[in-house]
């Protein structure tokens, strides 16, 4: 019991915690009366002092440790979990997907699969994904009231297929380039 005592580890950091695992590791090697190498005590000494809002953000980790290095892992997953290096990481991985000539429902699946470690809040998701869709969709969508990830995809699908139908049909009108005839298609028309 009094090598529990001769630890003192300092609050998680949270918005830095590659720098409170450093500092953590310092405190291993002081310790006394010889220093903590054991990759369980090393664990066990994080779990211990993580407040709950961090413990949950690796709750699989915590549920699940790796039974040959607990230590790495949980290093691992909550210096790419928490602080703001995760969320600049997000944006930088997310910010790269295009939709280029994709279905929005393959953009968000492929988005959804590169965070799926990263815990991204839905809101989050959501404004990425729409800023990766063409304005003239995204000013539709802002009209759209309780839209989710779920229902988004089909949705702009379709808005998309409406959207290349205006497209053709505007080419086609550009074709025709004479008035008369655009009269007389507008008449139809109507």
């Amino acid at each position: 019991m009094s090598d529990i005592n001769a630890v003192q580890i300092t609050v998680f950091n949270r918005s830095d915690p590659g720098l409170w695992f450093v500092m953590c590791e310092s405190t291993f090697a002081l310790a006394t009366p010889k220093a903590i190498t054991e990759s369980v005590t090393k664990y066990n000494y994080i779990v211990s002092h993580l407040p709950p809002d961090s413990a949950s953000l690796i709750r699989d980790v915590l549920m699940k440790p790796d039974a040959t290095d607990p230590y790495s892992q949980i290093k691992k997953e909550l210096i790419n979990r928490s602080g703001e290096s995760s969320q600049h990481e997000i944006r930088k991985l997310l910010s790269g997907e295009e939709l280029g000539n994709r279905k929005p429902s393959e953009l968000l699946r492929n988005m959804k699969r590169r965070a799926e470690s990263l815990n991204v809040a839905d809101n989050l998701m959501l404004e990425l994904f729409l800023q990766r869709l063409p304005s003239s969709v995204q000013t539709i969508l802002a009209a759209v009231s309780e839209l989710t990830l779920d229902k988004l995809p089909k949705l702009q699908t379709e808005l998309l297929k409406f959207r290349l139908l205006l497209l053709k049909l505007l080419q086609f009108l550009r074709k025709m380039n004479n008035h008369s005839k655009l009269n007389y298609f507008w008449k139809l028309k109507n």
